[in-house]
């Protein structure tokens, strides 16, 4: 076992003992909460349970099997939380952190300008669930993605006075990206379409 390993094995067991009954029992029931959302959610003592064999050299699909994970990236995605974040990252109870426009569209265009993964964007804001950055992108692309309205409700009449030209400015700026954006996608998808053509040929 490589010391990586052994760090993450020492973190996990002084996090154990700070949790109450960390010991599970082998009961589906007790492990997840299969109605937040449509998705299957696991609590913070089987995701710690499964980093720690993971750490210890078990197959990524033994645990999965074990513990009835469905994607073979889920349990890496854990690990990488943990690294991240610490134990903080799996409380059980589900809380929404919010994010405003402009760091929504700051995080959209550094992942456009750095051609990163969802993940890497992730770890480079501190955002805990990448798909949260896809579900962003998607609404910028289908134009859904508008100037907060949170922050314009406690603006008084000066305050909005003064941002109409700062809103409209910066709605330019999301046009000229999303214009951009969807001029990169088409030449992507035109790309890959030209190589399948190609192939065909051969």
């Amino acid at each position: 076992m490589g010391i990586t390993a052994n760090c993450m094995m020492l973190n996990l067991n002084e996090d154990a003992k700070k949790s109450e009954n960390f010991k599970i029992e082998v009961n589906p029931d007790n492990w997840r909460n299969p109605n937040y959302r449509g998705f299957t959610m696991f609590s913070k003592k089987i995701k710690l349970q499964a980093i720690l064999e993971l750490a210890q050299g078990l197959p990524p699909s033994y645990i999965n099997k074990k513990y009835g994970i469905k994607g073979s990236a889920t349990i890496y995605e854990w690990k990488r939380h943990f690294n991240q974040f610490g134990v903080e990252s799996f409380q059980d109870k589900q809380t929404k952190t919010y994010f405003d426009y402009s760091f929504k569209m700051k995080v959209i265009k550094w992942r456009f300008n750095q051609r990163a993964s969802y993940p890497e964007t992730a770890k480079q804001f501190k955002i805990k669930h990448p798909a949260v950055i896809w579900q962003w992108e998607k609404a910028f692309k289908e134009g859904r993605l508008n100037i907060d309205q949170r922050r314009s409700k406690l603006m008084s009449n000066k305050d909005v006075e003064k941002k109409s030209k700062e809103q409209l400015e910066e709605e330019n700026r999301v046009l000229r990206v999303r214009v951009a954006y969807l001029e990169k996608l088409h030449a992507l998808a035109q790309k890959k379409k030209d190589l399948q053509t190609k192939k065909k040929r051969k």
